[in-house]
Parts: C-alpha cells; sequence; structure tokens
C-alpha cells in the first residue's frame, strides 16, 4: 500500500500497513475496522458489500456508514450508524455526504470519495467537529472501498469516530489532516470467494427413475344454487407420486 500524507503530516510516504497507520490514529474504532476490512480483502482490490457480517464489529456499528457512488455529481449515504445521525441532529440516509463538511472541504471530501472508487484507495482524515454552538472537538474519518454484488467498486465502507461527548446538532467538519493510502494487489486475487452457504451442485437423477406426479381430481357433486344458475365447482385436488 502506497502512502500520501497531506495537512500537518510528517511527508513520510513509504508503505505500511492497515494496522500501523491504525496505531498511528490511536483510535481503537477506526482501526479495529480497517483489521476486519483488511482480513476481508484478502489481497483483492475490495472486498464485496454481501461479505461485510456486521455481527463482526458490534461495538462500532453506530459508527459505520455505507456510501453509494453512482457518478461525481452523484454520491448519497446509503446506511448509517446512530452516531452519525447524532451529530447531524437528523436521520442522513440519502444525503450528500460533502453536506457534513464546511464550505470549503466539501469539494475536497467529494475528490478523496472518488479517489477511494476510481483508484481503490483508503482515504483517511483528522477533523475538526464543529457544534451549533462553536464547540470544537476532534474525530476521525476513514474510507474504505467496497465491491457492489455485480462486482464494480461502487461502495465505501466509511467510520466516524470521536470523543463521544455530547453536541447541540447540528454538527459540521473541517479537514485539519489527510491521508491516501493507494491499495496494492495483485490481478490473480481478483476472484469472487464462494458464499459462505454455497454447496457444490449435484447430479439430479435421470428423468427415468424420478417418480412422476399424478393428477387426481375431487369428486364432488355439482349442484345448482338457488336456481341462479351458479355451479358449485369441485375444490379438491389430491397430487401424489406413481411408482
Amino acid at each position: 500500500m502506497t502512502s500520501n500524507s497531506s495537512g500537518g503530516s510528517n511527508g513520510n510516504d513509504r508503505r505500511r500497513g492497515l494496522t500501523q497507520i491504525g496505531a498511528r490514529m490511536n483510535d481503537p474504532i477506526i482501526d479495529s475496522l480497517k483489521q476486519y476490512w483488511e482480513k476481508l480483502r484478502a489481497g483483492r482490490s475490495a472486498p464485496y458489500r454481501s461479505e461485510i457480517d456486521p455481527r463482526q464489529f458490534e461495538h462500532a456499528l453506530e459508527n459505520v456508514f455505507i456510501l453509494e457512488v453512482i457518478g461525481a455529481q452523484d454520491i448519497r449515504v446509503r446506511l448509517a450508524g446512530m452516531r452519525l445521525c447524532d451529530m447531524m441532529g437528523m436521520e442522513v440516509r440519502g444525503m450528500a455526504p460533502s453536506a457534513f463538511m464546511m464550505p470549503e472541504d466539501r469539494n475536497r471530501l467529494d475528490t478523496a470519495i472518488l479517489d477511494v472508487i476510481n483508484n481503490t484507495t483508503v482515504v483517511e482524515f483528522t477533523l475538526e467537529a464543529i457544534d451549533f454552538n462553536g464547540k470544537i472537538e476532534t474525530a476521525y474519518l476513514l474510507l474504505m472501498p467496497l465491491r457492489s454484488d455485480f462486482g464494480e467498486i461502487t461502495r465505501i465502507l466509511g467510520c466516524i469516530s470521536d470523543t463521544q461527548n455530547s453536541y447541540e446538532a447540528p454538527v459540521r467538519f473541517r479537514i485539519t489532516q489527510q491521508k491516501n493510502d493507494r491499495i496494492e494487489y495483485t490481478p490473480t486475487s481478483e476472484q469472487r470467494p464462494q458464499l459462505g452457504f454455497a454447496e457444490p451442485r449435484t447430479h439430479y437423477q435421470k428423468e427415468i427413475e424420478r417418480p412422476t406426479l399424478k393428477a387426481i381430481n375431487g369428486g364432488g357433486t355439482v349442484e345448482d344454487r338457488g336456481g341462479s344458475g351458479e355451479r358449485e365447482r369441485n375444490h379438491l385436488r389430491l397430487v401424489h407420486t406413481s411408482d
């Protein structure tokens, strides 16, 4: 993974693992989610959305969100944990994530999101979280690529981690530091994994060996209903196998 830091970092661009990045940020929620994502990735450019198991990071579930990127002008929150909703003071599903940022940083966030999608990059931010009353706290934002069920990288697994202090919503974020890590992988590792419940296909018996179905109609009587001309229909149809 190739690293590129900006905004107050030491400028030391070197190859490093996700675990080391997490240790540098010293945030247990961000670090644990990165390690889970890296394990799922298993040498590929990105894991599939269907591989994500929320039970594996229940401790961070309220901090996690998923973005869907349809195009450069169409980036939306698809799912979001309660922490982000609480900070915004509203349900954020369907919103553009740039709306959470201070105006001067909205384009920067959108550019980073497109870098995650187009260049298979992990991006992390150090943020200032500024609430309605002007109180400022430190927060961290993590963005990691995901594949859709069709294999295209159009999803982002994200996480927002903060001091867990109370805020007067809505909160807006200002970027103070950004770090981009280009994911390194080999094309031979890009196979889709077999689903956990998949089983080997078995051969069916020959048609001649399978029992056939035989229909037996019920033997109800047909009667007039009060001279109306309507007739009662057979209501029983028995199907059984014959040797």
